[in-house]
């Protein structure tokens, strides 16, 4: 038989050496296109949110653009195991430059947005042939915003986003309470200052609109964005901090 004092004993040894199991365990979970394992050291305040980042699930939605490049691995199971290490708990999700619109080339965001749940919301790719009936589908899906990606060959690219394009689906989206988002170099918002001041919408910039470095503040653009800001209508993402040179 075994004495009180040893089961006792015992058992908090075998409890004790569990649960450091499950914290290794836990704090070994690695997420997808994520160097490392460890837990942030930084903690993420309550609310937290992830200003951008773009689902690529090929086998249940066929890219429209095989040939772009297309990030593995990067489906919503996989976000989700990102967003459990970095502790957070809202997203934007953005359809990635595969994904172009026709209107059903979103389909991969809006999915995404449905398994992410409420705290999650979309920006899409369009061109000026969808019908409101269609913008106010998207709204309900959880839509808030559509992307121009104005780089060289970038869906929407300068030959078909025009200024008068833009301009119009500014005020088309306006009216939903959307922004209209942009993925330009810094070189292309100086060129753009004039329309930029004219879009009634909100405007965001991907990518701390990709001011180059080392000029950085010191850039044209820097200035046209940090007056736009000032106006109170225009937000920059603080995304893809580690190579301001991309375009994703």
């Amino acid at each position: 038989m075994i004495a009180r004092r040893t089961f006792i004993q015992g058992a908090s040894a075998l409890a004790a050496t569990a649960s450091g199991l499950w914290l290794r365990e836990s704090r070994a979970e690695g997420a997808p296109n994520s160097s490392g394992t460890e837990q942030a050291k930084l903690k993420a305040p309550p609310g937290a949110c992830d200003c951008h980042h773009h689902i690529y699930d090929p086998a249940r939605f066929p890219p429209s653009r095989a040939s772009a490049q297309q990030v593995p691995n990067a489906r919503v199971e996989d976000y989700r195991l990102l967003q459990r290490r970095l502790g957070i708990t809202r997203d934007i999700v953005v359809t990635p430059t595969p994904y172009p619109a026709p209107v059903s080339d979103n389909q991969v965001t809006l999915d995404a947005i449905k398994q992410l749940g409420p705290n999650a919301r979309g920006v899409v790719i369009v061109y000026p042939e969808i019908t409101d009936a269609e913008l106010k589908a998207y709204d309900a899906a959880g839509v808030r915003g559509i992307r121009f990606s104005l780089t060289s060959g970038r869906p929407g690219a300068a030959s078909t986003a025009t200024p008068e394009v833009i301009e119009a689906m500014a005020k088309r989206v306006n009216g939903l309470g959307w922004h209209v988002q942009f993925n330009t170099t810094a070189e292309q918002i100086v060129a753009a200052e004039d329309l930029l001041k004219r879009l009634v919408s909100p405007i965001v910039f991907d990518h701390m609109g990709h001011l180059p470095q080392p000029e950085g503040t010191n850039h044209p653009g820097y200035k046209i964005i940090r007056a736009l800001i000032d106006k109170g209508r225009t937000w920059v993402k603080l995304s893809v901090t580690y190579d301001s040179s991309k375009d994703g």
